[in-house]
């Protein structure tokens, strides 16, 4: 077991040869889209396929209009999609960077920041469109955007708390990828991604949200973007005392495998 101060002065090495771990980053979105004739557009365009069916269905079966329904879709959605991402694809975080792992003597925090810069990236492509259609409805507000920083500051620190658990567990235990790809997809319909949670609460079912972690974390940036109104307090309580849950779980898991992931890939 790696003591916390070694562990924690790893992180900050790390944190200082940041241009190496969001050049990884990076080339990860490229090597992603490689020889594609539109390449990380195609983040867009099924995006768009997937609003689009979906967006006319919830929004017909929940009476909503298009103009606030869409946006909320679409947001909730992306946010997802980096939530997912931070639990599920950084499983393999440390297992796809075994080459650099065997090879160079940096800290191995680089590979995690480097997962969130991927995941960051997409999720700020996924933004666009939400941008392109609140222009469309005639609703954009930079002010919305600038209220979303701080949740936005919130859910990056939980998505990194959640890539340093899975790719710690996910190296000894391969199949930690597939079991919580299986366990989100029930979680993501008891989200109020697709749905607005008035929808729950009219039906009497809006416990679905309020103990979902999740949810908060989704509020506390979609609601400032979307409605231009911060979210209630307590919404940033209760992301953030998920978040430092999040961390002490990643910290002690981190100090007890960290000096033996070499041995496990």
């Amino acid at each position: 077991m790696i003591s916390s101060v070694q562990l924690y002065a790893d992180a900050l090495a790390a944190l200082k040869l940041w241009r190496v771990w969001t050049f990884l980053g990076v080339q990860d979105i490229k090597a992603r889209f490689r020889r594609s004739f539109i390449g990380p557009l195609w983040i867009l365009l099924n995006l768009g396929f997937f609003v689009g069916g979906a967006g006319f269905v919830y929004g017909v079966m929940f009476g909503q209009p298009m103009a606030n329904f869409l946006p909320f879709l679409i947001t909730g959605f992306v946010i997802w999609g980096f939530l997912l991402s931070s639990l599920v694809e950084a499983g393999t975080a440390f297992v796809v960077s075994e080459g650099y792992i065997k090879q160079f003597s940096y800290p191995k925090q680089i590979y995690l920041l480097r997962a969130l810069v991927s995941y960051s990236i997409n999720m700020v492509i996924g933004f666009l469109p939400i941008v392109f259609m609140q222009l469309a409805f005639r609703n954009f507000g930079i002010q919305n955007w600038v209220m979303a920083f701080p949740g936005m500051a919130v859910l990056l620190l939980g998505g990194l708390g959640h890539i340093i658990i899975s790719a710690y567990v996910g190296t000894k235990f391969r199949d930690l990828p597939f079991a919580l790809s299986g366990v989100l997809q029930v979680v993501f319909f008891v989200t109020p991604i697709m749905f607005p949670i008035e929808v729950l609460k009219a039906k009497g079912i809006d416990f679905v949200y309020k103990y979902n972690p999740l949810y908060y974390l989704i509020d506390i940036v979609r609601r400032p973007i979307i409605e231009g109104s911060l979210p209630p307090i307590q919404n940033y309580a209760l992301a953030i005392v998920y978040v430092l849950a999040v961390w002490i779980v990643a910290s002690a898991i981190a100090r007890r495998l960290d000096n033996r992931v070499v041995f496990l890939l």
